[in-house]
Order: structure tokens, then C-alpha cells, then sequence
């Protein structure tokens, strides 16, 4: 396998926006109490029977720039929500997806005052309005970044688009993993199932139950700034992004019985290209067949120079595509003109000739699917975007989430 010397790009941001003011919501159950404000004065005009009580409590001190806020209404309805600075400028926000909190757009500032508002009404109409005002913690020294995969802000990517990430140097434990999980917002208009799968307790995919339908509209924020992460360790920003899944949906098909490639758009076969794989048998001892399953096309390169340590060699390419991590591509390979369409012979990269590997590259986009048949090796998960090889219920069950 070959490992190329230019590495993928690591894409992301864009800006999410909801609302500081929650109408008509309902929230989670809690045991802290906010303070209510009862009218005042010495008239005995009536009180709300509304009871109303705020998560960070009152004077809490131990909030992270990860908080959520949370409410109860006993004795009547919940009509409004608001979130402020210490300066009295509103928070953007939303509820969450799972209805049971508010969630800031953005992280908090460290070290710094808020205070949440929730007003309610009782059957009679009688209003009660509940404050809660807490401090977030200092900036923690602990901070665990993350390796981005994401596709870019504003790009327009392939049918097969796998979310991915992993976190630097911290291995998630496993009783937070539904907390990190549920801080991973991911919207598309129009509206598709979809799941997150854990790979390992530091890496995560994020895929739609079929392939993205054409013209999708996707944002996703990883919202892990100032998560309690386990360990006394915190996340250290938040990652976002918004892209567009393309008008065409691509796939290339190789087959190792036929040594032939089919590619394929909106369904039809376009080109059918000949094609060498991986050795059958080892090359210095190590098992070089080209992984079958389904990959998608990591990265495209039109000139790359190739580099291997396990194979002590170093080679210029043209017109390659990345489909794993250890270094299979799809790539232009005049040497290998005589095997293809007949043989294998590479160390697991798929060869295509100079004028085929062009015509392939102008043809696919990042996140197309790569579907590779017949070779005898499965392709390891985590060894590139590979959550399409694993089944929907396979995979939705590397969920922390119900």
C-alpha cells in the first residue's frame, strides 16, 4: 500500500443561528431551582400558581461554555424563553433536537455571568417568571481538539458523503459517549434519516440510511466546545459546516473477477474502464490485494508522488484518488498496461491507464462511492470513509443514542 505526500484537507465552519427566545417548547424535568418573581407590593393581587424551575440553578458556579439549560412548569404553561449576558445581550439558540434543553448557538464565554429567563402562565392567564443567573467555570487547561474530515463550507460533494472525526488524543469513556453523541447536530433539507457510529472511542462517522438524494442541502455543527469530555479534559472549540450534495449521483463499481470498472451516473453505466488490483499473492511477505466494500473518493490529485515505507519504494503518479487511509487509490498506471483488464499486480492500489485515470478524475467528485467487489480482503473500518461497507442496522447500533 502507498501513502501519498500531500494530506487531505480538513475542512469546516460555517455560522449556525437559531433564536434567544423560545416559544411554545416544552422542556426536561429537573431538580435545581431557579428564583421566581412573585409581584411584590403589599396588594394581594393574585399570584400565578405556575411554579417554574431553571437548570443552572441560581448562584451555580460550575457551568461549563457547553451548557444547556433546562425547565420545568408545574401548575401551568411554558410560554418564553431567554438567555442574556452579563452586559444584558440575548444568547442565540435553540432547543435542542431531542426537545429536552436550549442550546446555545455558539459556546459560552469562560468565566463569565448569564442569566436565563422562562416565563409562564397559569390557567387563569396569571404570569410567573422565573431568573436563574450562574457563572460559567475559568478556561480549563485540558483541551482535546479534533481531526476534521467534514466536507468544506459551501462545497458540493458526492452522493456517498461520510461525516467524519476523531478526537486528537483522547479516548471518549464510554458512559459519555451519548453526551459527546447528542452534541453532533446534523440538519438536511430535505429531511433524511441518519446516524452517527462509533468506530472506536476516538473516532466517529456520521452517514444517511441510503445515499444522500441529489441537491440535499446539509449543516452540521459538532458542538463539542467546552464539552465535559471525561478525564478533567474539555473540548476545545466547536467545528460547523454547510454543503451541498450534488444534481448528479456518481458511482464507480470495480470487480476483480472481470478486472473491469463500470462507472456510473444517475444510474446508468457510462464508461466501463479495464483495471489492475492488489497482487494475489504477497508482495515482501505482506498481504497487497486491493480492499473490497465500499469506500468514496477521499481526495483527488492530479499529480502525487507515492511513498512507501512497507514497500521501500517512491513513485509519480497521475490522477489519483484516495480511497483509504493506509493508502489504496485509484490511480493512472502506465507500467501496468499489459495487466489491464487481465491481471493484478499493484500493492492494493486500483490501476487505470493515464487516459482512463483522467477521464475518471474530471468524472467524480469528493464523496462519491467507490464499490470494489471480489478481491477476498474486507476494507477495515476506519480505514477511510467506510460506513457504507457496514449495513444500516449494523451501523445505526454503533449509536450511544436510543
Amino acid at each position: 500500500m502507498t501513502v501519498a505526500r500531500s494530506s487531505l484537507t480538513r475542512r469546516g465552519a460555517f455560522a449556525a443561528a437559531g433564536s434567544a427566545a423560545v416559544v411554545g417548547l416544552a422542556a426536561a424535568c429537573t431538580k435545581d431551582s431557579g428564583t421566581i418573581s412573585e409581584g411584590g407590593g403589599e396588594s394581594e393581587a393574585p399570584q400565578s400558581a405556575a411554579k417554574v424551575t431553571i437548570t443552572p440553578a441560581d448562584g451555580a458556579a460550575d457551568a461549563t461554555a457547553a451548557a444547556e439549560i433546562a425547565w420545568t412548569v408545574e401548575g401551568g404553561e411554558f410560554t418564553e424563553f431567554a438567555l442574556t449576558d452579563a452586559a444584558g445581550a440575548a444568547v442565540e439558540g435553540a432547543m435542542h433536537p431531542d426537545g429536552t434543553t436550549w442550546v446555545p448557538a455558539a459556546p459560552l464565554e469562560w468565566e463569565t455571568a448569564y442569566t436565563a429567563t422562562v416565563t409562564a402562565t397559569d390557567a387563569d392567564g396569571l404570569v410567573a417568571e422565573a431568573t436563574s443567573t450562574f457563572t460559567t467555570i475559568a478556561s480549563p487547561g485540558d483541551r482535546v481538539g479534533i481531526e476534521n474530515y467534514l466536507p468544506g463550507d459551501g462545497s458540493t460533494v458526492g452522493q456517498g458523503a461520510i461525516l467524519a472525526f476523531r478526537f486528537t488524543d483522547h479516548e471518549i469513556p464510554e458512559d459519555l459517549r451519548a453526551t459527546v453523541e447528542r452534541r453532533l447536530f446534523v440538519a438536511s433539507e430535505p429531511q433524511q434519516e441518519g446516524s452517527w457510529h462509533w468506530i472506536t472511542g476516538r473516532a466517529l462517522e456520521y452517514r444517511p440510511k441510503e445515499y444522500w438524494q441529489p441537491n440535499t442541502e446539509v449543516t452540521v455543527r459538532l458542538g463539542l466546545g467546552g464539552l465535559d469530555i471525561g478525564e478533567g479534559r474539555y473540548g476545545e472549540f466547536d467545528q460547523e459546516t454547510a454543503f451541498t450534495i450534488d444534481a448528479e449521483a456518481r458511482l464507480l463499481e470495480a470487480d476483480n473477477e472481470t478486472k473491469q470498472m463500470r462507472a456510473y451516473r444517475d444510474g446508468a453505466i457510462v464508461q466501463t474502464i479495464p483495471i489492475s488490483l492488489g497482487s494475489d499473492e504477497p508482495i515482501d511477505g505482506n498481504d497487497a490485494r486491493s480492499f473490497s466494500g465500499t469506500m468514496t473518493i477521499m481526495s483527488r490529485e492530479e499529480e502525487s508522488t507515492f511513498v512507501s515505507d512497507l514497500y521501500d519504494y517512491e513513485t509519480d503518479v497521475k490522477w489519483a484518488m484516495r480511497l483509504t487511509f493506509s493508502g489504496q487509490f485509484i490511480h493512472g498506471a502506465p507500467w501496468a498496461a499489459d495487466r489491464l483488464g487481465n491481471s493484478n499486480g499493484s500493492h492494493g492500489c486500483i490501476n487505470v491507464s493515464d487516459e482512463m485515470g483522467e477521464w475518471v478524475y474530471n468524472f467524480v467528485r469528493w464523496g462519491d462511492p467507490v464499490v470494489v467487489m471480489n478481491t477476498g480482503l474486507e476494507v477495515p473500518q476506519g480505514d477511510g470513509f467506510t460506513a457504507w461497507s457496514l449495513d444500516w442496522e449494523t451501523f445505526k447500533s454503533g449509536s450511544y443514542l436510543d
